[in-house]
């Protein structure tokens, strides 16, 4: 995860399991979290994802309580996923927080 301060893309570190994390079973936390509007752009709530192209167009989530301070601003997030045989796919996010 970076978040964007002036012109630079500066790392986010690990802090309460956000930021530039590693995590352990993603597809436990997938099925468990999986946010029910991913259904309408034809990305499955299920684990294991079918191999595809998923897209989400210009997005728009409102989050109910309020950001935490230093919270709102532009990120890119890239996470990887793989297992014991490799690597198996990725997803890349851009996003902006505003509060």
């Amino acid at each position: 995860m970076q978040k964007k301060v002036g012109f630079f893309w500066i790392k986010v570190p690990c802090e309460h399991d956000v930021g530039s994390c590693s995590y352990g079973n993603l597809c436990q936390t997938w099925v468990k979290d999986c946010p029910k509007y991913f259904e309408k752009y034809g990305i499955p709530c299920t684990c294991p994802i079918p191999p595809n192209t998923y897209s989400i167009p210009d997005a728009v989530v409102d989050i109910t309580s309020k950001l935490p301070s230093g919270a709102a601003g532009d990120f890119q997030i890239s996470i990887d996923i793989g297992s014991g045989s490799g690597h198996i796919g990725c997803v890349k996010l851009s996003l902006t927080l505003s509060g």
